[in-house]
């Protein structure tokens, strides 16, 4: 063989072997974004399930809430609460009856939104909230309700007690 020829097949050889070399790590690239999608997929069902789990354990929490409230005080307190016709979200509405000022709250559970929604209507102005659903603790909604019975907070206000800190 010449040198030429040597030099040829030293260059193939090379050639096949840097393709292999690229296959090889095509396959590799190819398993690391499946894992990384595999892993994405895991972490999206896991984090579907623990909005779920919230979602569930905040309307327990809320309807339990607004029954107490309702028991407690029903001259008071007119409440509404139950499920949209669709099952996605829970939505309780609390008004006043003979206390001044006039005030409802308005909370919805948003199990397929990921959102949980408060809203202040009163005589002295209206506010809202919006938190996605895993920042949302029951503690949470038991001050939310707290705040819609506590006539101090209420007497000489000039707008809605802030949405609870936690929150924030």
């Amino acid at each position: 063989m010449s040198d030429f020829e040597s030099a040829l097949q030293a260059k193939l050889e090379r050639n096949a072997e840097l393709s292999q070399q690229r296959e090889a790590a095509e396959r590799e690239m190819d398993r690391a974004k499946a894992a990384r999608e595999e892993a994405d997929r895991r972490h999206a069902a896991e984090q579907a399930d623990a909005r779920k789990t919230r979602h569930a354990e905040l309307v327990a929490h809320l309807e339990r809430l607004t029954g107490q409230l309702k028991q407690a005080s029903p001259e008071q307190f007119v409440l509404r609460a139950g499920w949209t016709q669709s099952g996605e979200e829970f939505i309780s509405k609390i008004s006043t009856r003979g206390l001044n000022p006039a005030r409802t709250l308005f909370v919805e559970l948003d199990r397929d939104d990921d959102e949980v929604l408060a809203r202040w209507t009163s005589d002295v102005g209206n506010s809202l909230e919006l938190w996605r659903l895993l920042e949302v603790g029951p503690d949470d909604l038991t001050q939310l309700l707290l705040q819609v019975a506590d006539q101090d907070v209420w007497r000489n206000a000039a707008s809605p007690p802030p949405f609870p800190g936690a929150c924030e």
